[in-house]
């Protein structure tokens, strides 16, 4: 089963870098409502706090997105530890813009193989991401069509 975790931050707001006027929320929105329609997919938003949210919120949400809030991973590492099941998939749609602490690095190699990333118009790296990566657990994304390739490889393995 599927449990996304979207980022609401700020800088999500900002347009996926080869579409001047769609903003990354909007896809990680559309792919998180289309989960949740065909998988039953559980659906969180984060910045510096998670909250479980139905799908109508998410569209609320990208309605009201505001271009300045920041981001932590610190609680979604949590909220995945303490809810974790080996046969979920965990899926983050973030630009990945934060380090996670040193305390939920550690927690973080315990769910990283059920753990994936879709990284969308991020070129520098922070220490989750680059945990991630180690599992090959990381999408880079750039563009609708490879957003499309890297949920349906995400979710074969």
């Amino acid at each position: 089963k599927p449990v996304v975790f979207i980022d609401k931050s700020g800088s999500m707001a900002e347009p996926i870098e080869y579409y001047k006027n769609i903003p990354k929320i909007s896809i990680a929105a559309g792919l998180a409502i289309a989960l949740h329609r065909k998988f039953n997919a559980d659906i969180y938003l984060f910045d510096t706090e998670v909250e479980k949210v139905s799908p109508a919120r998410v569209i609320g949400i990208l309605l009201k997105i505001e271009a300045d809030g920041g981001t932590n991973i610190d609680p979604v590492i949590e909220e995945i530890a303490k809810s974790y099941k080996p046969t979920n998939l965990y899926l983050v749609i973030s630009d990945g813009i934060t380090e996670a602490s040193d305390e939920n690095l550690r927690t973080l190699q315990n769910i990283a193989k059920n753990m994936k990333l879709i990284l969308i118009n991020t070129r520098t790296s922070y220490n989750w991401v680059e945990m991630l990566k180690r599992y090959n657990n990381v999408y880079n994304v750039r563009d609708v069509a490879s957003f499309e390739r890297a949920v349906v490889s995400s979710l074969r393995g």
